[in-house]
């Protein structure tokens, strides 16, 4: 699966595997320093506390995916502070078109930090501009101040969420599904950052405030995300030259055809058999 949605017309962006591009990654073993970007734009990203590698992944995510990022409190047998990675330089989002979109799977209700249910949990986010977050029971996207729900946060489940910003219509996806677009321009809420950019939380020191010059990470993890986070991508691109946006550019695996042995099984009627072809529905990943 090719890494860029729009091969003629990607500007720029990042994509993070979050394990199968870094080098030594071991599932159960803390995250690397840098987790790499698979790019070309080497965006890595530096570690806060200690997320750690697990080899729960998505169902449906992309082919060879065999790691993701557990970033886990007390309960999930993490450190005290849930842990994220991030960078304070800027990834391109001056474009008119843009791709954010990542695997999440929320941890257990009984294994959360004492929260209250409308607390805001940063999946990935451009600091201050816009991201993917869940909040309350839903996955949502925040453009500025303005929120998008993408769909159900629902406790041990993946899922695939994604926000693409296309001129002035801006649409976000659930498993691959569209959920909504509005269209406004100027952006709802404020304009897409090119600050600083954050998995898993955000940076809770003194650099969060993204002063002159670009600081250091000091930590600690603030807004974290309690559970696994797999395959984030960002892509910046031209829209005149991509065309339509087409979701099977997302990093999902399609819903393989049911096999002859299923179908067999599952068409049979009566005294005869009944052989009729049909697209499964996508479930849950």
């Amino acid at each position: 699966m090719s890494p860029a949605c729009f091969a003629s017309a990607f500007v720029g962006g990042a994509y993070y595997q979050l394990g199968d591009a870094d080098p030594g990654a071991v599932a159960g073993q803390p995250g690397n320093s840098i987790t790499q970007d698979s790019f070309s734009g080497d965006k890595d990203l530096t570690r806060l506390d200690t997320p750690k590698y697990s080899s729960e992944v998505p169902a449906r995510g992309p082919a060879g995916d065999k790691l993701s990022m557990q970033f886990a409190n007390i309960g999930l047998g993490g450190p005290a502070f849930p842990g994220s990675y991030g960078r304070t330089s800027p990834l391109d989002a001056t474009q008119q078109g843009i791709v954010l979109e990542a695997w999440a799977r929320l941890g257990p209700s009984n294994l959360k930090l004492p929260n209250p249910v409308d607390d805001e949990f940063r999946i990935v986010a451009a600091n201050p501009g816009f991201g993917l977050y869940a909040h309350g029971v839903d996955y949502v996207a925040l453009i500025g101040s303005f929120e998008l729900k993408i769909g159900p946060a629902d406790d041990g489940q993946w899922h695939h969420i994604a926000y693409v910003h296309n001129f002035n219509t801006h649409s976000v996806y659930y498993d691959g599904n569209l959920v909504t677009t509005i269209v406004q321009d100027p952006l709802p809420g404020g304009k897409p950052s090119i600050a600083g950019f954050w998995i898993g939380g955000t940076d809770g020191g003194s650099s969060g405030a993204l002063g002159a010059g670009f600081p250091a990470l000091t930590g600690p993890t603030a807004s974290g995300f309690n559970g696994w986070i797999d395959d984030v991508r960002y892509q910046s691109f031209n829209p005149i030259a991509a065309g339509a946006f087409e979701p099977t550019a997302f990093l999902i695996s399609p819903v393989p055809e049911p096999t002859g042995i299923a179908m067999l099984l599952g068409l049979a009627t009566g005294s005869g058999i009944m052989f009729r072809r049909r697209r499964l529905t996508p479930g849950r990943a």
